[in-house]
């Protein structure tokens, strides 16, 4: 088959048509959809019903699962699927405004996920608009001094102090909180990532630094290394490299984690907010 792709408006993002994500397809279409997600880096696809077999199945197609550490949020008969979901779901723990930093997914592994599928079951009447970023154009748009600083530096990627930072400002945490245990703790130490990556499909560079967590530039004294950060951060997360995603009941994004980043935003939390991710493992960063 032939996708139907739109760009969306001036975006770096690709809108499907008439395409269900719930069939067994091929490798000749899943070869063509990830051609599509290497060139528009998103992809939405509208009016998906999916069951859970479903979606882990068009997961599968692009690679392993990537399954979550902090199990108390996955699904107890689909570990490969993470419930974000205010009320919880099957005993897992609620979590109400997770993710509501900029960041790309699980990069504090040795080999983060190559990218997430998202899919929207419950959504709030107002609110709860998610905002992706390019970093292909956040890094192309950097000054040439600034990418000559910045070409062979490292920067540290922790989860911890994250989990510890959520869980102060998070709804879900505050209700039902809990601690990650030993044996979580010891799957996530601290690792290093380069600044600049290297997309291995595309082979364009990225910037690869996200403020949820990226705790410093290695080699850096700390003022210094939190100056740079946080131009960074700024920097990439300007309005002209942003999409703001409206969701709808049965919208189901696709991303690329290895050149974007998101963020979550708020909305009234008397309200139910229900989401289902899987994760597609990836490789080291270079």
């Amino acid at each position: 088959m032939t996708l139907g792709i739109k760009r969306i408006a001036k975006t770096f993002v690709g809108e499907v048509g008439d395409f269900d994500i719930a069939d067994d397809h091929d490798a000749a279409t899943i070869a063509e959809v990830r051609q599509a997600l290497i060139e528009h880096s998103m992809l939405v696809f509208h009016g998906q019903s999916l069951t859970n077999e479903e979606h882990i199945r068009f997961s599968r197609k692009f690679g392993p699962p990537e399954i979550h550490t902090v199990s108390q949020y996955l699904l107890p008969d689909h570990p490969e699927i993470i419930a974000l979901a205010n009320r919880g779901e099957n005993g897992t723990k609620p979590i109400a405004n997770g993710g509501a930093y900029w960041h790309a997914d699980i990069t504090y592994k040795a080999k983060p996920p190559m990218g997430s599928v998202l899919y929207s079951l419950e959504i709030p009447p107002d609110g709860g608009d998610t905002l992706f970023c390019d970093l292909y154009a956040a890094y192309d748009a950097l000054p040439d001094e600034t990418k000559d600083r910045i070409a062979d530096l490292k920067a540290v990627h922790s989860y911890h102090q994250r989990f510890l930072k959520s869980r102060a400002i998070d709804d879900g945490y505050k209700k039902d909180s809990f601690e990650l245990s030993p044996e979580q703790l010891a799957e996530i130490p601290e690792v290093e990532h380069p600044i600049v990556r290297t997309h291995p499909e595309s082979g364009r560079q990225t910037l690869y630094v996200n403020e949820g967590f990226v705790t410093q530039v290695v080699g850096m004294d700390e003022e210094e290394s939190e100056a740079l950060l946080l131009d960074l951060f700024q920097h990439s997360t300007r309005d002209e490299f942003v999409y703001r995603h409206e969701w709808q009941v049965g919208d189901v994004i696709f991303w690329d984690n290895r050149c974007t980043m998101h963020c979550a935003t708020e909305y009234d939390t008397s309200h139910a907010r229900r989401m289902h991710r899987t994760t597609i493992q990836g490789d080291a960063p270079y």
